[in-house]
């Protein structure tokens, strides 16, 4: 078995985004050592169509990767269906998995820093995930990536094990526990920082569509963290309006820095209180609701 973690990579109808997120992990410094599984959604309607053949036909010609595998759906999953199986089936057959999707640009040592981190907190439950997105955007030019813990999920480049996707199973049961325990409803609303309590009950109306509050919730349910670099190793180019959730989103800069950094992670598994006020204060005070509308999309609502 590879000893670096497969990549699973989501793309539709998207050429133009797909072309960029791939040489974008082609550029990664564990590529070629790198298994990656694309699976392609099939066509929503006829307008997809010629869009979701272009992707296609460009999947099918590159190279740059230890092996290359194409799942071509011959139905339209959806965003939901398409990421819950996929990940199962890949995490099913390796025990881990690096999570891209075809609106994602990757810093050259992305790949580096998840198949790090997968090894060094394997045996760690209370790790849940990995995300290579970080909220903070700083200002420093230093070279140390020092990471940090918070009990919050991303969903922008992430990794996890299978004994914790296992989890997702579960689905939103437990879920009521929050409907009596306004702390306990504080607490997953992140200090009411975003009202992920609405969105659960959103979801479970059919209001919307999102497989990331499921995974939220089952992180949050079982004390999980989420680990995240200091320095963001993750753009999102998505908040064009060409994506499934992406309508009405403003668009991020770009915040990836071209230097080589040096990893840190930190020793003592908890939350980064010091992290987590920033965030907050991030959530709730940053203008033009950028952060929220990229929570948003970070869950994958429909």
């Amino acid at each position: 078995m590879n000893r670096y973690a497969p990549i699973a990579l989501f793309v539709y109808n998207r050429p133009n985004h797909t072309i960029r997120t791939i040489s974008a992990l082609q550029t990664n410094h564990l590529a070629k050592e790198s298994d990656l599984f694309i699976f392609s959604d099939a066509p929503k309607n006829e307008l997809a169509n010629d869009s979701v053949e272009e992707v296609r036909k460009f999947i099918k010609s590159i190279s740059g990767f230890k092996s290359i595998t194409i799942i071509e759906r011959d139905i339209n999953y959806g965003l939901v269906k398409s990421i819950s199986e996929g990940v199962t089936d890949i995490i099913d057959r390796f025990d881990k998995i690096i999570v891209v999707e075809d609106d994602l640009i990757t810093h050259k040592q992305f790949l580096e820093y998840m198949n790090k981190s997968l090894d060094l907190y394997k045996n760690k439950q209370d790790v849940h995930e990995i995300t290579g997105y970080s909220y903070i955007n700083t200002k420093s030019i230093s070279l140390e990536n020092q990471s940090y813990f918070l009990k919050i999920s991303s969903t922008w480049g992430w990794a996890t094990w299978s004994d914790r996707w296992i989890k997702f199973s579960d689905g939103l049961t437990g879920i009521e526990s929050l409907h009596n325990d306004s702390k306990l409803k504080y607490q997953f609303n992140y200090n009411n920082s975003y009202n992920y309590y609405k969105l659960v009950n959103d979801n479970k109306k059919g209001i919307v569509k999102s497989w990331g509050i499921v995974w939220y919730w089952n992180i949050f349910k079982n004390n999980g963290l989420t680990l995240y670099p200091t320095e963001t190793l993750i753009d999102q180019i998505g908040f064009d309006g060409s994506g499934e959730n992406s309508k009405n989103y403003l668009q991020l800069p770009s915040r990836i820095k071209d230097q080589n950094y040096e990893f840190h992670f930190p020793d003592i598994i908890e939350e980064s209180l010091t992290y987590r006020k920033k965030i907050i204060k991030i959530l709730r005070f940053r203008k033009l609701f950028v952060i929220i509308n990229a929570l948003k999309y970070i869950l994958k609502i429909q």
